[in-house]
């Protein structure tokens, strides 16, 4: 116990492998650490909705790169080792939101700081980091969640598209116009996508781009903006 006070407070030199006791301490730290990045993820997030996938990935993925630290050592050998082995594995997910990769690195850092017995940086750091995190969503820069719409509408009266960008203008965010959709017999299609804040009443927005002369079917559809990982 003292000899892992002693390593808690100081840090310890490298060894090719820990006792067991370490090794699990260590473990035991990496997945409290990383659990409490994961709520802190979950309870910044801003919306209702949470990827459980990703909400373990950042769980798992400190407790597995502290497990490769420790196995590496100062083992240079067994490092271009495992460096080989990783190059196999093709990581295919696409992470779009740079928010979220930001937390997935977080996680890996604990993971190494405390395979590395680092463990007051490992805490230090992943206290500053949530408590940051939190200050952020409280500010004005908080995460806000929006949707991005996508509308489509008929007319063959430049006065009706017109309308329909002044509406959009009005509403949206910010809005797209695409190129021309297709053309009917009689309408040519319109595309547009655009950004809507949280409270946009897709109804009222259907009902109102209906109302204007020498616009038909309306088409409205709606994706969450930072569902994608």
């Amino acid at each position: 116990m003292d000899r892992l006070l002693n390593d808690f407070m100081g840090g310890t030199q490298y060894y090719d492998y820990p006792s067991f006791q370490v090794a699990i301490f260590s473990l035991l730290l990496a997945l409290v650490l990383s659990t409490t990045i994961a709520f802190t993820y979950k309870l910044t997030l801003g919306r209702s909705h949470l990827s459980n996938g990703f909400f373990q990935a950042i769980v798992l993925s400190s407790l597995v790169t502290s497990m490769i630290m420790m196995a590496v050592g100062d083992n240079l050998a067994v490092g271009f080792g495992i460096i080989g082995a990783v190059a196999i594995i093709r990581f295919r997910t696409n992470i779009q939101n740079p928010r979220n990769i930001i937390f997935i690195f977080v996680a890996l850092s604990a993971g190494i700081a405390t395979g590395v017995y680092g463990y007051a940086v490992a805490i230090a750091g992943t206290a500053i980091f949530c408590i940051t995190a939190f200050l952020l969503y409280w500010s004005p820069y908080g995460t806000a969640v929006s949707y991005e719409y996508e509308i489509i509408i008929q007319t063959n009266e430049s006065d009706a598209i017109e309308a329909c960008k002044q509406y959009l203008n009005d509403r949206a965010l910010s809005y797209e116009e695409l190129d021309l959709r297709s053309r009917t017999e009689l309408d040519d299609k319109y595309e547009f996508k655009a950004v809507f804040p949280e409270k946009f009443q897709m109804r009222e927005a259907f009902n109102s781009l209906n109302s204007l002369e020498g616009i038909s079917n309306v088409r409205i559809s709606k994706r969450q903006i930072n569902e994608q990982l």
